[in-house]
């Protein structure tokens, strides 16, 4: 809801959300992580090989290691996923406060965030980045910890995108990505 106080939102975060921003943050270095292995495992395989089999061998073996790292890639990469889910909910049955409605009021000058009688105020500048996901904005104040705002918690595509353009005017643009 847009007042002269500015934008304010609300909800709970479920614990399905959380698990998905668990996924979303580590996103990157699961990327990262099944590319490495996938290279690396067939580089063990592939270089020893080289110089102990005929060429027309070599190549029924260079296939048969693309299909071990790949599988080995995919399952390292599950294995770092349903890790993560299971931290979340775990992290998500421990914190008390995210369980909890939440109201956060966007303004120019700052963020205020409120739960129960308690309320924290966040100035834009102390933001490290922002990043727009399908289902939810998180919005980071230190390398791990974020506010997490799903879309649900707005009214309207309307709310959406004056959200969107307060974050282009409030931040550095290097410090944000959007959709």
């Amino acid at each position: 809801m847009l007042t002269a106080k500015g934008l304010t939102v609300n909800g709970t975060v479920t614990k399905e959300e959380f698990n998905k921003f668990g996924l979303y943050h580590f996103k990157r270095f699961h990327t990262i992580t099944f590319y490495f292995l996938l290279v690396v495992v067939f580089l063990i395989f592939a270089i020893p090989t080289s110089t102990m089999v005929e060429l027309d061998v070599y190549i029924y073996f260079i296939g048969l290691y693309g299909v071990i790292s790949l599988v080995s890639s995919l399952l390292v990469l599950l294995i770092g996923k349903t890790a993560v889910k299971v931290k979340s909910s775990k992290e998500y049955k421990s914190d008390t406060l995210i369980q909890n409605k939440i109201t956060y009021t966007f303004s120019e000058y700052e963020i205020q965030q409120t739960f129960g009688r308690s309320a924290g105020y966040f100035e834009w500048i102390n933001l490290r980045s922002v990043y727009e996901d399908k289902d939810m904005f998180r919005l980071y104040v230190s390398k791990s910890k974020a506010m997490i705002l799903p879309k649900r918690f707005f009214d309207s595509e309307l709310e959406i995108d004056q959200f969107k353009t307060l974050l282009r005017d409030q931040v550095d643009e290097r410090k944000v990505k959007l959709m």
